[in-house]
């Protein structure tokens, strides 16, 4: 099920086709986080392949109540903290000068899935992010019309949507473009693509206890 949303959530650009399905993983677990000190975490069996890990949740589980939409944006029926996970990835590709990250609802009934966050620029020296509002990245504009990140805001039927964390390894330093939307960005990195890893969270409302 997990693999089948990763694969959903890349066929857009063909990034399975470009990639093959195998090369496009997440891992279940909890690694640390926090800035350069994620880094020296050792490699172990389960972190061999390029990896995408969070603190905040495991692949496959919920995402905490923390990430919920809520401002503007939530117009008044979302009201979380709006608070972006924690990623770390493991077993960057040589070669690879930066990262581009998205989250994507692959439940959301439109074409294509309803994009949270779309974050490019991120050097090859910088494996994660630490939430939104404090990467000095380029960040794109959301299926909200927002920049930077908007949460999760399921209809509050209590049935969980599955939210795709992607992290691209790209051959190239710089994409150029202010506030590219997901479609934007996909067609400019499309050919600069050399692996990606996935983790899935869920989210549902009434909040899952």
């Amino acid at each position: 099920m997990i693999k089948t949303l990763r694969a959903r959530a890349l066929l857009g650009l063909g990034v399975v086709t470009l990639l093959g399905s195998g090369l496009v993983a997440g891992t279940a677990g909890t690694a640390s986080a926090n800035g350069p000190a994620a880094s020296r975490v050792s490699r172990d069996a389960a972190l061999d392949p390029f990896t995408v890990v969070s603190p905040d949740f495991r692949d496959g589980g919920f995402l905490p109540p923390s990430v919920e939409l809520g401002g503007p944006a939530g117009q008044g029926v979302c009201k979380g903290e709006n608070s972006a996970p924690k990623l770390s990835w493991y077993n960057v590709p040589a070669g690879t000068k930066s990262f581009t990250m998205t989250i994507t609802d692959v439940d959301a009934p439109v074409a294509g899935g309803w994009h949270h966050w779309v974050v490019y620029n991120i050097p090859a020296n910088h494996p994660w992010l630490i939430g939104h509002g404090q990467n000095p990245f380029s960040e794109g504009t959301t299926s909200f019309g927002t920049t930077g990140y908007g949460g999760p805001c399921p209809p509050p039927t209590g049935e969980p949507h599955h939210y795709v964390f992607t992290v691209y390894a790209l051959t190239v330093s710089h994409i150029s473009g202010a506030h590219l939307t997901y479609s934007q960005l996909m067609t400019k990195i499309a050919a600069d693509i050399q692996d990606a890893t996935s983790i899935v969270g869920l989210f549902s409302l009434p909040l899952n206890s």
